[in-house]
């Protein structure tokens, strides 16, 4: 990032204030790294420092004083990350938008610059251009969580499923919630006719959360509005089908078919009860 030589002294406080703030002494490092910079005008590091420690403080308007005044020094990819970011979570997408790109003409196989211009796009539904941002990202870093759990979304949306569980192979012995990847492979493996495997990952799934906290922050889609649109009627269909598995011998799709009902309505002891009786 660094533009020119730094004299050595102002390296030295530079460091110090760097400690300071890794210790949580905001204060102190403000202080610090305003030194290095009345010592090295062009401290473009010290800039962007004073900018994330303002970011973590919740000052967002001061955070972003600062990167644009970095950005007089070098508009450095990163800096214009953490002023996009800044945006970012102000929800101003627009904006945000305007730097990631950026970023990525100064550097276009910079993997967070991908990672959040395909966020923008997936938080205004754009689908299409974030599978692209995505798809970069894990072309640079194939085992990059958070875009594998999104394309795995993006593909189940719009019933790709095989594509989904690439995706989830992709990050299966490294993911963070397992809730959601089992659930996935479940679903998808359901859709795919592979009845066994669905039954098996949805037991695990269960098994591992009923409550399924962190599987719907996710999978946000799977809400009982949304699935109406898809299955019609829920109860309708879960009184269908209860009905048809008295009668009749089920079959294994059944089965699987009258969990993910129960699971889509939040009967999660339900199709426990019904995972359970399928695998004995």
């Amino acid at each position: 990032m660094r533009t020119s030589a730094v004299p050595r002294e102002a390296v030295d406080v530079y460091n110090n204030a760097l400690a300071m703030s890794c210790k949580g002494q905001y204060s102190t490092a403000l202080r610090e790294y305003r030194r290095a910079i009345d010592m090295f005008p062009n401290f473009i590091e010290a800039y962007n420092n004073i900018g994330e420690i303002y970011s973590r403080m919740g000052d967002r308007d001061e955070a972003i004083s600062t990167y644009l005044r970095a950005l007089n020094i070098d508009r450095h990819h990163k800096i214009l990350l953490n002023l996009g970011v800044e945006y970012y979570n102000r929800r101003d997408y627009n904006a945000a938008l305007k730097y990631f790109s950026e970023s990525l003409t100064r550097d276009q196989n910079f993997i967070e610059g991908n990672f959040y211009t395909g966020m923008v796009y997936f938080n205004l539904k754009n689908y299409q251009m974030a599978e692209k941002y995505f798809l970069k990202v894990i072309g640079i870093d194939v085992r990059h969580l958070k875009s594998n759990y999104l394309l795995s979304y993006i593909y189940y949306e719009w019933k790709d499923y095989t594509k989904a569980l690439s995706c989830l192979d992709n990050i299966r012995d490294i993911a963070d919630d397992l809730q959601f990847v089992n659930k996935y492979y479940g679903f998808c493996h359901y859709h795919l006719g592979h009845f066994e495997k669905a039954v098996e990952y949805l037991q695990v799934a269960l098994e591992s959360s009923p409550k399924y906290s962190k599987f719907r922050d996710y999978l946000k889609g799977l809400t009982y509005e949304n699935k109406m649109k898809e299955i019609g009627d829920l109860d309708v269909r879960i009184r269908e089908m209860e009905e048809k598995m008295m009668k009749d011998k089920p079959s294994l799709r059944e089965y699987s078919h009258l969990s993910m009902l129960y699971i889509f309505k939040g009967e999660y002891k339900k199709a426990e009860n019904l995972l359970l009786s399928a695998k004995r």
